[in-house]
């Protein structure tokens, strides 16, 4: 089996990095390689923030901005986690259908 590359983008506060670092060690590494370049992603997770007004409008900048890569075949899979996936996933789930998963805290 071919390993997927994988890429992450951490958004909002500390708490989201340490988020990240958790979610980067549980891969497993048979399965997956970490790439720090969107660029080379088969897959990607944009972890999200929705404590204050602006970091939500970066997520979802963000998570838009991953919707297109999906569309245009720069990716294969599309995956938010976080916050924002916490509190809103029916919501995001019906506007931005490009994502594979929603995955909340």
């Amino acid at each position: 089996m071919d390993q997927k590359r994988i890429h992450f983008i951490s958004l909002g506060c500390p708490k989201n990095r340490v988020d990240t670092e958790t979610m980067l060690a549980g891969l497993p590494g048979a399965r997956f390689a970490i790439t720090p370049d969107v660029e080379d992603a088969d897959v990607v997770v944009v972890n999200t923030c929705a404590f204050v007004e602006d970091a939500k409008v970066e997520s979802i900048d963000t998570i838009l901005e991953m919707a297109g890569r999906k569309e245009a075949g720069q990716i294969e899979k599309l995956v938010v986690t976080g916050c924002l996936a916490q509190r809103y996933p029916e919501d995001l789930a019906r506007e931005m259908p490009e994502v594979d998963h929603f995955v909340g805290t």
